[in-house]
């Protein structure tokens, strides 16, 4: 049987057009939106107690020609204390007193830390650091991706299709051959196949695969 090689070359081109443009299986992908919800907190801590009490002490102010009274708010025990050593003249007491007030004091330390978030203070204080408090607001964020798809292979895929051996030698040509094949690919992309060509010949083949483009 006369075998027309134009004719199967038209109908292979045909299948693999139809197969690759018409019946298109590739995922429609959309865009991703994750939204991260807002969250506040704090944190607050008590290190000592203090009371307090409302003084007046006079200060020279820059354009003013007599002092002026300014309102300070003390810790009445040390007030107390120190007034004390003043009226007993005890003045290392006193000297101490205003020492111990005005001491430079440091903390630092981790004020939070949970799956959210941690934050590390550090306070530098003259006297002593009674409490503190702390509050945070995480914002919400909006976060907007498209999916990459990855393309894999099943662990075992039939294929079947056909193919068509031209003669390539000018002399004593031959006659085009088509072949049937079918055969396994794994999840690698490795073929084997099993043929039959239309000259009753038996073929068998191996196709290793190599990715060129992600």
């Amino acid at each position: 049987m006369k075998i027309d090689y134009r004719i199967t070359i038209a109908i292979i081109v045909s299948l693999f057009i139809i197969d690759h443009v018409f019946l298109n299986n590739d995922p429609k992908v959309n865009d991703v939106t994750i939204v991260t919800p807002e969250e506040v907190g704090g944190v607050e801590k008590k290190l000592a107690e203090a009371i307090p009490d409302t003084v007046y002490i006079e200060v020279l102010i820059p354009g003013k020609n007599k002092p002026q009274k300014k309102q300070i708010i003390v810790d009445s025990t040390y007030k107390a204390k120190y007034d004390a050593a003043l009226k007993a003249n005890d003045s290392i007491t006193a000297r101490n007193l205003y020492l111990e007030s005005i001491s430079i004091n440091e903390v630092s330390e981790t004020l939070i830390d949970n799956k959210d978030i941690k934050i590390d203070g550090k306070f530098k204080t003259r006297g002593t650091l009674l409490e503190y408090s702390i509050d945070y607001k995480i914002k919400s964020d909006t976060i907007k991706y498209t999916p990459q798809v990855t393309y894999l292979h099943p662990k075992l895929t039939i294929v079947y299709g056909v193919k068509l051996g031209l003669p390539i030698q000018a002399v004593n040509p031959g006659q085009p051959t088509i072949e049937a094949v079918l055969g396994f690919q794994n999840k690698k992309g490795n073929m084997v196949t099993f043929g039959i060509t239309s000259d009753k010949r038996a073929t068998v083949g191996y196709y290793k695969s190599f990715k060129l483009i992600k």
